[in-house]
Parts: structure tokens; sequence; C-alpha cells
């Protein structure tokens, strides 16, 4: 069971900021939103995920990279990519200068899975963004990024472009 810490029960963080740091919303409204995909693709939710970010990674597209993310564990990206790569939408390459990383590609077959996971995404954001003026977005962004790289800094992560 999920507890506050006594600061935010005291009134020193609002707790509808903690569940969206926490993300527990938001997971759960891609979570609502992906699940026909899951049916109709034989997909889970770790394997879309890691498929939309193959579809918008460019080169930065092995183990390692998607690593970074810090969602998923080394076991939880093999047995993902295995399986994607079973269904036909990822192929995986050996790198040509070092042998030790493989690219994770994905195939033409993909594309109507990952054009239809950037209309999902599309339409999570404009969920979250409804009836939020242009300033407060803006607003948003920038606090965003601060906290992200606040966080990066603290657990040792390398700070990342959002």
């Amino acid at each position: 069971m999920f507890h506050l810490p006594k600061y935010v029960r005291r009134g020193a963080m609002d707790y509808s900021l903690i569940t969206l740091l926490h993300g527990m919303k938001f997971r759960k409204l891609l979570e609502t939103l992906c699940r026909s995909l899951e049916e109709q693709y034989g997909l889970n939710k770790t394997e879309l995920q890691i498929l939309f970010y193959l579809h918008t990674a460019g080169g930065k597209n092995t183990c390692k990279d998607i690593m970074e993310l810090k969602l998923f564990t080394r076991g939880h990206i093999s047995q993902a990519l295995g399986h994607l790569m079973k269904k036909g939408y990822v192929v995986i390459v050996q790198d040509e200068k070092d042998r030790r990383y493989t690219h994770n590609h994905l195939t033409d077959q993909a594309g109507t899975l990952a054009e239809e996971l950037r209309e999902i995404f599309r339409r999570a954001r404009d969920i979250l963004m409804q009836g939020l003026t242009e300033e407060e977005k803006r607003i948003l962004a920038s606090a965003a990024k601060k906290i992200n790289k606040n966080i990066d800094q603290a657990i040792g992560g390398k700070e990342r472009a959002i």
C-alpha cells in the first residue's frame, strides 16, 4: 500500500502534484487508450511502449538507449524485443563498429501500429492539455524540464532533452 509522506499530509505538496509526478493517472489514461491495440495486435503495454520509442528514437535504438528511459528492466526489454521480433515488428542488427551492441529497427509491418500509437499519444496529450491556456502550457513545459533535470541530477542520471 502506498502511503503519502508526512510532509505531503501536512500540506507542503499538493496531492494532485504528487500523483502527476508519479504518473499514476497518466499511466491509467494511456492504458485505457491502448487497451484496444493490445487486444488487436496481441502485445502488452511494455511492448507497445518500446515499439513507440523505437518509432521516435532515430539512431538511439540500442537496448542501452531504451534502458536510459528508466521505465523497464533489461529483462523486460529483451523479452519485449524478442516478442516484437517474433511478431515481425522489429529486426535486430549487430552494430558494425562494436559487436557488443545491437540496433533495433522497426519493420515496414510495424508502420501502421506505430502510427496508431502516435495518434493515441496525440489524443492523450490533447486530453492532458484541454482547458490550459498557451501560457499555462508553456509554464508546465518549463517546470517539467526543470523537475526532470532535478530528478536526473538527484539519481545520478544523465540530463536528457524532453
